[in-house]
């Protein structure tokens, strides 16, 4: 089946909120508010319909009680994003999964529906959008099976560069000329990691209020 033709209750959405966040003393950056939301319900509000399991991996239970969310913990915290998302993968049941980072404020759904439909015209296990030479793993989609079959072998063979693995599956890149039909300023990849791109991130926010 295509993926774009995989049902919402054949996907996982897989939100990654395992992140130090020293930066930003600590605090939990899935529960910051930007535009008046908490950037965790954003996330869910845009990304969520896409799909009808949705896991957060943390490693703690500040978000445990959260509704619509099955929360889990990531077993090497701290350990870099491909053994995260191995984990992710492996707690999933669905078999598409979207990822995506918990201090992400402005996820794009049309976005993502693009990704879905590339997949499915390309029969690509990954898809990946790339901005000015940088990958973006955490706004992409993953073929859960295949995908969790390599990254576990890149692992075992001691690789945990957050490519090891694509030459063991079909690998489809999104560049910015593609991307930006549907987000036309990149936000969609816009992290919070430090006060200042928190009070950009509330600004960017009130400007699309308006």
């Amino acid at each position: 089946m295509a993926l774009d033709q995989v049902p919402a209750d054949g996907r996982s959405l897989l939100i990654f909120a395992g992140g130090r966040a020293t930066r930003l003393a600590g605090r939990n950056k899935a529960l910051l508010e930007v535009g008046g939301q908490p950037i965790i319900e954003r996330i869910l509000a845009s990304a969520g319909p896409l799909a009808s399991e949705r896991l957060v991996l943390a490693n703690d239970t500040q978000l445990a009680g959260l509704e619509g969310i099955r929360l889990i913990y990531d077993p090497e915290p701290h350990a870099g994003v491909l053994p995260a998302l191995a984990a992710g993968l492996s707690a999933a049941t669905s078999t598409i999964c979207l990822a995506v980072a918990c201090d992400m404020p402005f996820v794009s759904r049309a976005l993502f529906e693009h990704l879905l439909a590339v997949a499915a015209a390309d029969g690509a296990d990954v898809v990946i959008p790339r901005t000015e030479g940088f990958l973006q793993p955490m706004h992409a989609v993953y073929r859960r099976a295949p995908v969790l079959r390599a990254i576990r072998a890149a692992l075992d063979r001691g690789q945990q560069r957050m490519t090891s693995y694509f030459d063991d599956v079909v690998v489809r890149q999104i560049d910015q000329n593609e991307w930006q039909r549907f987000d036309a300023a990149g936000q969609a990849f816009f992290n919070v990691n430090t006060p200042d791109d928190l009070a950009e991130a509330q600004r960017l926010a009130s400007g699309a209020a308006g």
